[in-house]
């Protein structure tokens, strides 16, 4: 599966954990990320969510890709 597909599979909004996973590291660091501003974020009843369109550009890749 290539990443763009990945991308299209993914939830329009991720899960701390989901994120985590993602990128391979701990739900603590993606946290850190989102309070020192390097994420943005939502408040959903459900809890924090990140937007799938700003993980892609977190990582820094191309939608158009």
């Amino acid at each position: 599966m290539t990443l763009s597909e990945q991308f299209q599979t993914l939830p329009k909004l991720l899960k701390v954990s989901e994120v985590a996973s993602f990128t391979g590291t701990h739900e603590r660091t993606v946290r850190r990320w989102i309070r020192e501003g390097r994420m943005a974020a939502v408040e959903s009843p459900a809890g924090i969510r990140v937007p799938r369109r700003t993980l892609w550009r977190f990582l820094g890749l191309d939608l158009a890709a």
